[in-house]
């Protein structure tokens, strides 16, 4: 099983087709967190997939996230002490765009 089949395993879309398809775009998204859809999906009708998923009116961002925080939930129990740090670090790479070699 997958890390995001396990992190959405309490996932209820209604529709195990909806589960699933949520399941392989956080695959996906994860494997490219600054790419756009297009270019984190295979092909072009994962890619209209993954639109019409998001354009679904079944489908609740409160949904997704409730599954990811059960999963949480359940990670941390795991645990006698757990940190939540945040880092409020800003990166502002275009700016040395003009100084900085090419890659």
């Amino acid at each position: 099983m997958s890390w995001a089949a396990q992190e959405f395993e309490t996932l209820d879309l209604g529709d195990a087709r909806l589960n699933r398809r949520a399941v392989l775009l956080a695959e996906q998204l994860a494997c490219k967190p600054g790419a756009s859809i297009p270019s984190t999906c295979r092909n072009w009708s994962e890619t209209v997939a993954a639109y019409r998923f998001l354009d679904n009116a079944s489908v609740a961002w409160d949904q997704i996230m409730a599954a990811h925080w059960q999963a949480s939930v359940q990670r941390i129990a795991q645990h006698k002490v757990v940190l939540c740090l945040q880092d409020t670090t800003e990166l502002d790479y275009p700016r040395c765009h003009d100084r900085c070699p090419p890659t």
